[in-house]
């Protein structure tokens, strides 16, 4: 019986792609870096948190110390626009409604900044609407997933990881946690289906079905 599921937040529960490429776009203005790249390759550089795609963003050109310091500076601008252009995906909210009728767990497992993630979360569907918000989760590592199911009492066999990256279907696996892959979001189909996930829907009305 499955009770629990655990989401991804961007490219699964969120589109924010507009917002996370103006914050970049304004470091890399403050940088003196030309600011050329599109929304199809913001959605390429994300996946594994914000210093991973603003390393993407500056072609690996920067040392540690500049890496730190472009990371706050993203953190700062992006908090600035947060929820500007962020929406949630055609269906997530009723799907998530019935799975809460249903008295299923609910988590958001992201590596987008911690204190973001919840802002983003309660600002958009409210406060205490899932059981548990963890940003930073560093993943594929499943770490930040297993504490996450022993907090909600829930065993691996017993839940369900929702994401749209191959990242997502790694720390599910990682997590010995079915994985479900959810072509709406950031990444291909064929990206998707590359990591084996154990199914992969293409609306978030299905997400009910699975339990």
């Amino acid at each position: 019986m499955i009770k629990c599921a655990l989401f991804d937040l961007d490219g699964t529960l969120v589109n924010t792609i507009d917002d996370l490429a103006f914050a970049v776009d304004k470091v890399l203005e403050q940088y003196g870096r030309e600011k050329k790249w599109s929304l199809d390759d913001y959605k390429s550089f994300v996946g594994n948190g914000a210093k991973k795609l603003l390393e993407r963003a500056f072609e690996n050109t920067l040392d540690e110390n500049q890496a730190e310091k472009t990371y706050e500076l993203f953190k700062q601008e992006y908090n600035k626009v947060l929820v500007d252009h962020a929406f949630l995906y055609d269906g997530i909210k009723e799907s998530l409604d019935e799975l809460k009728q249903k008295q299923i767990k609910l988590a958001v497992i992201t590596n987008k900044p911690h204190s973001s993630a919840v802002l983003m979360v309660e600002t958009l569907f409210g406060k205490d609407y899932f059981d548990i918000i963890t940003g930073s989760a560093g993943k594929p590592d499943p770490t930040k997933v297993n504490e996450a199911l022993t907090l909600l009492g829930c065993k691996a066999s017993e839940a369900i990881f929702f994401g749209d990256s191959d990242t997502d279907i790694l720390t599910a696996k990682n997590a010995n946690v079915e994985a479900v892959g959810c072509s709406w979001g950031f990444r291909s189909f064929e990206c998707l289906f590359s990591a084996s996930p154990s199914v992969i829907i293409d609306k978030a009305s299905y997400i009910p079905k699975l339990f």
